[in-house]
């Protein structure tokens, strides 16, 4: 927990030297942290198929380690919350048009996406993985020759896999589930994406699917926000890192993915 903190804590200053110098000449008009204070409600973009980050539980309410944590910062901010159903595909072009304040879902922080938007400090760092059927050889890329591998629109899995295996076919959907059932009804061969949705996929389907092999090296997930607004990023940093003081991020951690953060961010194994 000590190095996270002192990581955050870097990363933290950094984030304040980097709004200071460009303060003056890119902030806007006026803050996104204004327009919420006085509008007394926080909009946030949230996943809600997409376990354990967010997803929708029996009793039919949106649930998740995003949603508490974006829970955590509206409280911090002293406002209620708002939470709008999200995918992959939409979540930027929703922030750009000002449908939503802030992207609280699963989002990792990219060179390529930190063109187009600004992102908080890390909260969470994860790796990548495939979920292929229980009797598949599969266990890389170098197995994906000629193979159909699917993935969901808006995620960096089309680019890195022509990057890794530029024989395999790709099967793009929408959202999640889909993904899953194109793999169960033999439509894939594999499915790519982050680590900790897989493992619950391949829990909620058990005889049938399992994750495997290493798709990326772990990359941090970030809160995203609208580029050159310094006050409401630095206001996000902040509420994420009393979340880390107090112990709040940690409990959260332990309550969604079941596991120490003190043994490491990459979360393979998550119990539904």
């Amino acid at each position: 927990m000590a190095f996270f903190r002192k990581t955050a804590t870097l990363m933290a200053v950094i984030g304040l030297v980097v709004a200071t110098s460009i303060a003056a000449s890119a902030q806007p008009t006026k803050s996104n942290l204004d327009v919420v204070l006085e509008r007394g409600t926080l909009i946030a973009g949230v996943k809600n198929d997409y376990p354990p980050f967010g997803y929708i539980d029996e009793n039919g309410d949106t649930v998740g380690f995003d949603i508490d944590i974006v829970n955590y910062i509206a409280d911090h901010l002293k406002v209620e919350l708002d939470m709008r159903p999200v995918t992959s595909a939409n979540r930027i072009p929703m922030l750009s048009n000002e449908t939503i304040d802030l992207i609280a879902a699963s989002m990792t922080i990219t060179q390529e996406r930190a063109e187009v938007v600004d992102f908080s400090v890390p909260y969470i760092v994860i790796g990548g993985k495939f979920l292929v059927h229980s009797d598949s050889d599969i266990t890389g890329y170098d197995d994906l020759a000629d193979k159909t591998v699917t993935f969901t629109q808006g995620t960096p899995w089309g680019t890195k896999l022509e990057e890794e295996q530029p024989a395999a076919k790709h099967l793009v959907f929408q959202d999640k589930p889909q993904a899953v059932l194109a793999l169960l009804q033999g439509k894939a061969d594999a499915y790519v994406d982050d680590a900790a949705p897989l493992a619950v996929f391949a829990q909620q389907h058990e005889g049938k699917l399992k994750v495997v092999g290493e798709a990326s090296r772990p990359l941090p997930m970030g809160m995203a926000v609208r580029q050159n607004d310094s006050k409401w990023r630095l206001a996000i940093d902040l509420a994420l890192i009393a979340m880390w003081e107090d112990g709040t991020w940690e409990e959260l951690h332990q309550k969604h993915f079941g596991t120490d953060p003190e043994a490491g961010f990459i979360i393979y194994n998550w119990k539904l």
